[in-house]
């Protein structure tokens, strides 16, 4: 049998769930890919005072990757070292304590350290004192370190190092074992710069930044009902330079330091005020931006054989990975893609409130077509066939399913058992998720 090989699109948390489904089929030869714009938990204070790229949904699957080693790789010393990734300080305890934890951890004295060999723990501790370092130069933007993730200080400190995002990724992979296998986690974009994305709403209102958009803080929630002071304006580019140079901006502590996004909750699901209509990059001034795709990107869909637009968020996680210039055309001219296949959620979320399956499959045609608006300079309009060869949906599921429609936009709907998380909601079943997309890929 020949062996299969994905490329999946996805975001941080929901694909993690069936991540194994794809490593029990006849390959471990799985490329995701991941976007960079997420703004909320610990992520949010990292932008706030270092600015980059965001490397939460990285981690996430990093660690979650090692999951998926061989059990005599799994060492005691590799278990040690996913602990200490994955380690989160406290967020509910005083912010001195938590500083504290953070100093014993970044000294080597912490009970997290004990099973790590020397070596490996000179190596990791390098880059936590190189990001404590670039936390100290900015001492006066305060630092909050309640919720921190290990992980994430860890590929900040080894981005600043190497200049590079892709090469964080490369030694955190090292440092884990997970190059062991051919596996990769690939961000959308290759940059140092912060990615932030906005929905435009059919109402004409803008959504700025990923938390905004789907998990907005009781903080976001009062200020849009007029319960708090109103949305710092954003500067255009001249003032921005006047208000930098001054001395007493760069080190008095601004009202801004409060940040709505370090704490906030994934299960706020308060309708939108209206539909999105599209999702875009912006720049720090509120301009949209362009932005080109990690070269990789294109490489992977170039050379896989099956493509997956994971379950997770349609409009935060999936989209923003797809709206980028030339992703859309790299699918329909891709030579190597046999299987296009979209995993339809269990359930709708605040960003598709009231859809049907039709729907999600209209705004991944209409972003992937979208994203080679700015080259061509016209609209594309490829029919979603190009793009979705096979739909994979729950036979529990609480999205409306219309599969006599969908077969007759080219698209074959695949039925499964679903199962049911602790709060009743419909959920893929890992081990049969495995036999479905064997048998797609195997056809």
């Amino acid at each position: 049998m020949e062996k299969s090989s994905y490329v999946v699109f996805s975001g941080g948390s929901a694909c993690n769930y069936i991540l194994d489904g794809f490593h029990k089929t006849s390959s471990h030869d799985v490329s995701y890919i991941l976007g960079i714009s997420d703004n909320g938990g610990s992520t949010s204070e990292l932008l706030r005072v270092l600015g980059g790229p965001s490397v939460g949904d990285l981690r996430s699957r990093l660690i979650r990757l090692m999951d998926t080693l061989d059990e005599n790789t799994a060492s005691i010393e590799m278990k040690a070292i996913k602990d200490l990734l994955s380690y989160r300080l406290p967020a509910d305890k005083d912010l001195q304590k938590v500083r504290d934890e953070w100093a014993l951890i970044v000294e080597g004295r912490h009970s997290l350290w004990n099973d790590i060999s020397i070596e490996k723990k000179e190596a990791i501790r390098g880059f936590l004192t190189l990001f404590d370092f670039e936390i100290l130069k900015r001492a006066h933007k305060r630092f909050n370190f309640c919720n921190g993730s290990v992980g994430n200080f860890f590929l900040t400190g080894a981005r600043l190092f190497t200049g590079s995002l892709e090469a964080a990724i490369f030694l955190f992979a090292s440092m884990t074992g997970i190059t062991s296998v051919p596996t990769s986690v690939v961000p959308v974009i290759n940059t140092n710069q912060t990615a932030t994305i906005a929905a435009s709403l059919a109402n004409g209102e803008t959504l700025v930044g990923q938390c905004e958009i789907s998990h907005p803080s009781p903080f976001q929630q009062k200020r849009k009902n007029g319960a708090c002071t109103p949305r710092k304006k954003r500067m255009n580019p001249i003032d921005a330079f006047s208000y930098f140079e001054d001395p007493i901006n760069i080190t008095s502590e601004p009202k801004a330091m409060d940040n709505a996004n370090l704490f906030f909750s994934k299960h706020i699901d308060e309708k939108l005020t209206s539909p999105i209509d599209r999702i875009y990059y912006i720049n720090e001034y509120g301009q949209e931006i362009y932005p080109v795709p990690n070269p990789k990107v294109v490489s992977q869909l170039s050379s896989k054989k099956a493509l997956v637009y994971s379950i997770g968020s349609l409009y935060t996680s999936l989209i923003p990975c797809l709206v980028l210039r030339g992703v859309g055309n790299a699918i329909v001219q891709s030579q190597s893609l046999r299987h296009k296949i979209l995993l339809l959620n269990g359930t709708n979320d605040r960003e598709t409130s009231d859809y049907t399956a039709i729907d999600f499959i209209n705004a991944i045609a209409s972003a992937l077509n979208e994203s080679q608006r700015i080259d061509a300079r016209r609209a594309f309009y490829h029919p979603v066939s190009n793009f979705i060869t096979h739909m994979v949906y729950l036979d529990n599921s609480a999205i409306p399913v219309d599969t006599a429609a969908i077969e007759r936009l080219g698209i074959k709907c695949v039925r499964m058992k679903g199962a049911l998380n602790s709060s009743g909601e419909p959920i893929y079943n890992e081990e049969l998720f495995t036999q479905v997309i064997e048998s797609i890929v195997h056809i």
